[in-house]
């Protein structure tokens, strides 16, 4: 199920971004494309998030995965870069069901002691299964022949049929939740009941928002300044998710053993890395410098999925896992679209004093900064791995020291 929802929701996305630049999308519509991305996803979540924890997983799985497989078959038919956001918005809100239900399922079926480990494999195999059809389906939305916007059917198409096969999969999974009595939008209980989760969420508003300015960014320099054609966008996405896969395999071995706070502070601390390779990218001209942006912001993405969630769950009771994960969303999601949208109006105003190429490049140096600064807040969050002393084994005297 998480293989084929990762193939589909990445094939969507991963190709977007690029439609909207070719759809012609100034920086405020490109900013929205992004922006219906980040909020879409998480404005519902705290809704979501309540209701999978008192109804159970497997509906909001459902009704979640539906949504993204329909809103990939719709996108083909936008012709402009507003019906582009409208078909977004919709189906992505109800999408982002399957966030907290998915969430809540890991926390279930899994413990504190081999939590990071097995959250880090599990997402790793749907990330490097995704990855390759990245690869593949770029190859042949080049090599059939077809031009202009109608390339852009091969990715949608084949993700709503790899959403579909997760539906599908959905309806054979096993509920982990019974259905309960407990009063839906606990938020307050919830919040109470996980003490540090509000330092936590202050920390991630703060990054989230230097996260979000660069997001609109990367496809403007990737497709409307350096032509990448849909072969290498692909190429380059799936780059991004391989890294994130070992970075996740890995990072769940090392959270479970050096703990959930030394991890998310790597993770973070060097995010920055992306939006600079991504400047000297459309400095240079040379499209090569997407490779390290992609392997450091998958590397370091997928160390933080995996250090964050276990964070996360470890916080938080059973009850309201899926409510305390769905509120980290909502709010993280709301400070990177405010962020991006931020970030397409101060582009459109720098556009009318200096050239289009030269204020991306001025936008995502700034970025650079931003983010140094911003990880600094992470020093301050609490360690939830709770390490439980080895088993002392009482010694039996020998008989010469028998008393």
């Amino acid at each position: 199920m998480w293989s084929s929802w990762q193939i589909g929701a990445n094939l969507l996305w991963a190709y977007t971004g690029a439609l909207a630049v070719d759809l012609g999308a100034s920086g405020i519509q490109q900013s929205t494309v992004t922006g219906v991305q980040t909020l879409g996803n998480a404005s519902m979540q705290w809704a979501w998030g309540s209701l999978t924890d008192r109804f159970g997983r497997r509906p909001f799985l459902f009704i979640g995965l539906l949504a993204i497989g329909m809103t990939a078959a719709l996108v083909p038919f936008a012709h402009n870069a507003w019906q582009l956001i409208l078909l977004l918005l919709v189906p992505t809100i109800i999408g982002s069901a399957a966030i907290p239900a998915w969430n809540g399922l890991l926390g279930d079926i899994t413990t504190m002691k081999g939590r990071g480990r097995f959250v880090g494999i599990v997402t790793a195999i749907g990330t490097i299964a995704s990855a390759m059809a990245l690869v593949v389906v770029g190859f042949f939305a080049v090599s059939i022949g077809l031009t202009g916007l109608a390339q852009y059917q091969v990715p949608m198409y084949l993700a709503c049929v790899a959403s579909i096969i997760a539906v599908i999969c959905v309806l054979i999974l096993k509920e982990t939740v019974r259905v309960s009595k407990h009063r839906v939008f606990r938020i307050r209980e919830s919040v109470k009941e996980t003490p540090r989760f509000v330092r936590f969420l202050i920390i991630n508003i703060i990054f989230f928002t230097a996260m979000g300015a660069a997001w609109p960014l990367f496809p403007i320099v990737s497709r409307g300044i350096l032509n990448v054609d849909l072969f290498l966008i692909g190429v380059f996405t799936a780059i991004f998710s391989i890294s994130s896969g070992i970075a996740q395999i890995a990072g769940g071995v090392l959270t479970d053993h050096f703990g959930r706070k030394p991890i998310i502070i790597i993770a973070r601390s060097l995010i920055f890395i992306a939006p600079l390779c991504s400047a000297l990218g459309a400095i240079t001209g040379n499209i090569w410098f997407l490779v390290p942006l992609n392997i450091s912001g998958g590397f370091l993405t997928g160390l933080f999925i995996v250090s964050s969630t276990a964070w996360l769950l470890d916080s938080a009771p059973p009850i309201y896992r899926g409510t305390v994960v769905a509120l980290f969303n909502f709010f993280t999601g709301v400070a990177a679209f405010c962020s991006a949208m931020v970030s397409g109006f101060v582009l459109d105003y720098l556009t009318l004093h200096v050239p289009y190429a030269t204020a991306v490049i001025l936008m995502l140096l700034t970025i650079v900064v931003l983010r140094v600064f911003a990880s600094f807040g992470y020093l301050a969050i609490n360690e939830t791995l709770v390490k439980l002393p080895a088993p002392t084994i009482p010694r039996v005297p020998g008989p010469d020291r028998a008393p």
